[in-house]
């Protein structure tokens, strides 16, 4: 059989590079080649080969990706960043390679938070209708609605863009006037305030079905002081859970978004002072981050999802759980990452047993 040849588009990414080292962890050999704007970042992973490219909002976009297509004989396409999902998703009828991603519709209204906090609210999935905020009068509305703390957050873009937990209206005014006299193009919107835990469901669905899946808590975040949320959504500790509710939620997350999901869906959910989640946003035709724990914690989600997108047929996988619990993917910038199961930890004492082991007998 031939070695199947990938092309990796917007590749000098944390989550493009994890989805690689996946790859490269599969019980077969691929032929992978890295395409991103910025050059300085094709120099990292263990690629096959590499290609500056035009963003894509360039005019030549279209015509750069099928040259490289028919140059390195790609069989499959993949791309990370949002803006590389949606110009895949418009063009996947144009382009010479095969893709494997949900509904161009479903692509659109995954992307806006606003869209799909409305249609969770109609599935009873959240009780917090969003409140689009353009004014003084909208913010009074989301404080009288929701509440105060209340949640703001931009209705697109990922790490937890333009989030903040609103205490009170003047810091909400100073927050939009800051980023709109900063010349960003977002719309904003405001949501209940959830303060519980927080869990990341990643799935691979194949027309309507799904395919398997796994959960994971997220414990601490990258840098969370120069966040004013203290949230980025990248996780420095997150843990492997098997928590029904959660796969129950997420589950029927999907799909009041999507009646047939075809492709990856990642749900990022958050609980309430109750302990029930809540979805917060769905990431579809992309993985998360640290798709590298799945894969070294045992389902190699994206060597599953390219091999579905080539059309070959998969072995049974558990629809849940794909993994273990309680394991810990520890990780950060420069420090590289390590799978720790629960107990197996290196620090070997706390100070109190320090001190008690310092007690001479009596």
């Amino acid at each position: 059989m031939a070695t199947p040849r990938i092309l990796l588009t917007g590749c000098g990414s944390p989550a493009s590079q994890n989805l690689l080292g996946c790859l490269r962890l599969a019980p077969e050999a691929y032929y992978i080649v890295g395409a991103d704007a910025n050059p300085y970042h094709l120099e990292w992973g263990d690629l096959d080969a590499a290609y500056q490219a035009p963003l894509t909002t360039d005019p030549g976009y279209l015509e750069f990706l099928n040259l490289l297509c028919e140059s390195e004989g790609i069989d499959f396409v993949h791309g990370q960043p949002d803006w590389e999902v949606s110009f895949l998703s418009s063009h996947r009828g144009t382009i010479r390679a095969a893709t494997f991603l949900p509904d161009q519709q479903l692509i659109r209204r995954a992307q806006n938070k606003y869209t799909s906090a409305c249609l969770w609210c109609h599935a009873a999935l959240r009780d917090d209708v969003p409140i689009l905020l353009h004014d003084e009068e909208d913010l009074r509305r989301a404080a009288a609605s929701l509440g105060v703390p209340f949640w703001l957050r931009a209705t697109s873009g990922a790490g937890a863009r333009g989030s903040c937990k609103v205490v009170n209206l003047g810091q909400a005014r100073a927050w939009l006037d800051y980023w709109r006299l900063s010349g960003a193009q977002w719309d904003f919107m405001a949501q209940k305030y959830l303060s519980g835990r927080e869990y990341a469901f990643q799935s691979l669905w194949h027309e309507g079905r799904l395919v398997t899946s796994a959960a994971r808590e997220r414990l601490e975040f990258v840098f969370p002081q120069h966040a004013p949320s203290g949230v980025t959504s990248s996780p420095v500790v997150a843990r492997s859970v098997h928590d029904p509710e959660v796969n129950r939620v997420a589950t029927a997350a999907v799909l009041a978004l999507d009646r047939r999901p075809h492709g990856i869906y990642g749900v990022d959910l958050k609980c309430d002072a109750a302990g029930q989640p809540h979805p917060t946003e769905v990431n579809a035709g992309r993985f998360f981050t640290t798709s590298l724990f799945l894969a070294e914690a045992g389902c190699n989600l994206p060597h599953h999802y390219v091999c579905l997108g080539l059309g070959r047929s998969l072995p049974e996988l558990p629809r849940y759980d794909a993994i273990p619990p309680h394991l810990y993917w520890i990780r950060h910038i420069d420090c590289g990452q390590v799978l720790v199961r629960e107990g197996e930890w290196q620090a070997r004492a706390s100070v109190d047993s320090l001190r008690t082991s310092l007690v001479p007998a009596s």
